[in-house]
């Protein structure tokens, strides 16, 4: 049986509570934002007389939604304009507001936002641009409005923003093309997004195919409010079921794994298109909001480990909506299959087992039934091509959807349509949608006929909650992100990153350094991390004296602070044997100092040779994530070979042994061409 995906529960003041019980993300208690989404009243600083203009907008906007709570303009130039009372600043309202939507000039913003907190007005919508997107001067101006809200308490969103929805609240605090669609379809999709113009071309494709929003964000520079707190405020959000960003980058990208932890937690799916992976999509963000980037390598290790699910345009975003929306998880990774096309079927297939499901054979039960109703140029198999034949017995194509639905070793089932319409498609979807409501199994439908000639195939689907999407490729794509976030969540959940506690006899530089590769195997070794056998040798040292406890053949090594990267200043010399070893030291001196005159040298070190397989494991210190950890097949060919996998650390064991099975070459530890398998055990420990 399937499992109903998990709900959130908090108290609601009035229907409309928004994170009415905050939840910590990054150990930071989150205030709500129910005043931000549901205020009872809204000021427009520098409002305008031309409705044209960025000050206009929001006024045109908020009257055409039905906007319910009192509209106050700040403006010291009018006494009216549009038919309202004009104030000459925030504090002179005098009335209950909640919001402020500035669109003053930049250098006015800050001043605008310390009026808002003598107010007691406790959130605000910058749209102004001009700050640090712009250069020096543009950054100095954030910094005052960065400090001017602090000292304020005003919560804000941008600056250099397109603007905020809430549609259930009717208010559009926006400029733009969007402040003329005051006709979106509300629903339980909400969204924040780090370019506005884009976000709400996204939000406009969306709903065209369908999506209903709740909350849309464009979030800007993001100088106080930013994306990874929007996204735990939805998540907190009773009205809301699944949520979407554009994400460029974020200066503490390490939150995003809360993010995921409490969408997993709450059973609702968070879906990140993470934009700037190029060079040239960096350096576009940067002209753009100026967000930090960050590793689109280290991104995708987050949010795999997390649970967050990427996407790349915006169709998978409205797919994996609707079947997110059903309310239902699968308890595996396996689907069955009904078509009334047989090339349907294969493509379907084709892409179900792509993204990580299977199509198993039908049971033996299933099959024997199945075969007495489906035709002798159908196919009973998994996946069945049931014929349109079925159209001219209704009873049949129940009979079939029941029969499925009962086999125990199938986890979700979609069903193909190809483009019936009309009568057949009617009849079609009520069969559908009555078996719906006998299971708890996700059901699906993959149909492409014509909507205009189908209304009634639309009402039935859509009053049984059955998700129907245009291709049987989107739909396997789809079906296989469901599995996968079921997955993740039996996976992750359980798992608690390990406390980190540092050796109380470790040593460690007062400032930053680069450590000598003696300095770096003693941190190991104070976190038991083994070593192969090694001594280190002075200048001028008996070097086959000193290393007469050692096994040859013999790793030689010159060990200096100032040389780094050893082999390309011909510092390292391998598979050095015992009569050798006095000259391969020499060697070693000579070339590290021939390759960097006045280097410090410390010595050499001369190591017996381990014997298996080459892996890199490297620790980043990331600007956005912090500490990371690397795996690498190769060794000194890594960046040739490029077969590395990421995670955030700390994080547990199963998690390391996740990361040496995602390596392309992670069959090499199980042995080939005779050669022994290797301890992985061992390496995930390590």
């Amino acid at each position: 049986m399937a499992a109903r995906l998990g709900r959130v529960h908090s108290s609601i003041e009035n229907g409309n509570l928004l994170s009415a019980v905050p939840r910590a993300i990054d150990g930071r208690q989150h205030v709500s934002f129910d005043r931000l989404f549901h205020p009872r009243g809204v000021a427009i600083i520098g409002a305008s007389s031309d409705l044209t203009r960025i000050g206009g907008h929001p006024i045109k906007a908020m009257q055409n939604a039905g906007y319910k709570g009192g509209i106050f303009l700040v403006n010291p130039k009018y006494q009216e304009m549009h038919g309202l009372k004009c104030y000459p600043d925030a504090q002179s309202i005098g009335q209950q507001c909640d919001l402020a939507i500035i669109a003053v000039p930049a250098p006015a913003v800050a001043n605008a936002i310390r009026d808002c907190g003598r107010a007691g007005i406790s959130h605000a919508v910058v749209l102004t641009a001009g700050f640090r997107e712009t250069g020096a001067e543009g950054r100095q101006l954030e910094a005052e409005l960065k400090r001017a809200v602090r000292e304020s308490g005003v919560r804000m969103v941008g600056p250099n923003c397109q603007g905020m929805l809430s549609l259930e609240a009717r208010v559009w605090a926006a400029f733009g093309s969007v402040a003329d669609e005051t006709d979106f379809r509300p629903g339980n999709v909400s969204c924040a997004f780090q370019s506005g113009g884009f976000g709400y071309a996204i939000v406009n494709l969306a709903e065209a195919q369908g999506l209903g929003f709740r909350y849309c964000v464009s979030s800007g520079n993001e100088t106080d409010i930013d994306t990874p707190e929007l996204l735990a405020a939805f998540l907190d959000d009773v009205g809301t079921t699944a949520i979407f960003t554009y994400l460029e980058g974020t200066p503490n990208a390490r939150r995003l794994l809360d993010v995921g932890r409490k969408s997993l937690e709450t059973g609702k799916p968070v879906m990140i298109w993470k934009a700037a992976t190029t060079d040239a999509g960096i350096k576009a963000a940067a002209s753009h909001t100026a967000n930090m980037t960050g590793s689109y390598d280290l991104y995708r290790a987050a949010l795999r480990q997390s649970g967050l699910i990427e996407v790349d345009d915006v169709e998978p975003i409205v797919d994996i909506a609707k079947l997110f929306a059903q309310g239902r998880s699968p308890n595996g990774n396996s689907v069955g299959v009904l078509s009334i096309s047989g090339g349907s079927g294969i493509v379907y297939a084709d892409a179900a087992v792509r993204g990580g499901m299977t199509l198993p054979p039908f049971s033996e039960q299933t099959l024997v039934a199945l075969r007495k109703i489906v035709p002798s140029f159908g196919s009973p198999e998994n996946p069945a091509d049931v014929t349109a034949s079925f159209f001219n017995d209704m009873s049949l194509f129940t009979s079939a959807l029941e029969i499925v639905l009962a086999d125990p070793r199938l986890d979700q089932l979609s069903i193909l349509l190809a483009s019936i319409s009309g009568s057949s498609a009617q009849r079609a979807a009520e069969a559908i949608a009555a078996v719906a409501n006998r299971t708890d199994k996700p059901l699906h439908v993959a149909w492409s006929g014509r909507h205009a000639k189908s209304p009634e195939a639309i009402k039935a689907f859509s009053a049984a909650g059955v998700p129907f999407i245009t291709t049987p490729v989107r739909l396997a794509r789809a079906a296989a992100v469901l599995a996968r976030f079921a997955a993740d969540r039996r996976r992750l959940l359980p798992r608690r990153a390990p406390q980190v506690r540092l050796p109380a006899d470790l040593e460690l530089p007062a400032a930053a350094a680069s450590l000598s590769e003696t300095e770096s195997k003693a941190v190991l070794r104070a976190f038991d991390v083994p070593i192969a056998r090694e001594v280190l040798l002075s200048l001028g040292a008996d070097a086959t004296a000193a290393a007469a406890g050692l096994r040859p053949p013999f790793a030689v090594k010159i060990v200096s602070r100032d040389i780094p990267h050893k082999t390309e200043a011909g510092g390292v010399k391998l598979g050095v044997a015992k009569e050798g070893l006095g000259a391969a030291v020499r060697s070693v001196i000579d070339s590290a100092l021939k390759a960097k005159p006045g280097a410090k040298i410390d010595g050499v070190l001369v190591a017996e040779m381990a014997q298996g397989i080459e892996v890199l494991i490297g620790v980043i210190n990331d600007e956005s994530f912090g500490p990371t950890i690397a795996l690498a097949l190769g060794g000194v060919l890594t960046e040739v070979l490029h077969d590395v996998t990421y995670r955030i650390a700390p994080f547990d064991l199963d998690t390391a042994r996740e990361m040496i099975a995602e390596l392309r070459g992670a069959r090499l530890f199980d042995g080939y061409r005779g050669k022994p398998a290797a301890d992985k055990e061992a390496l995930a420990q390590t």
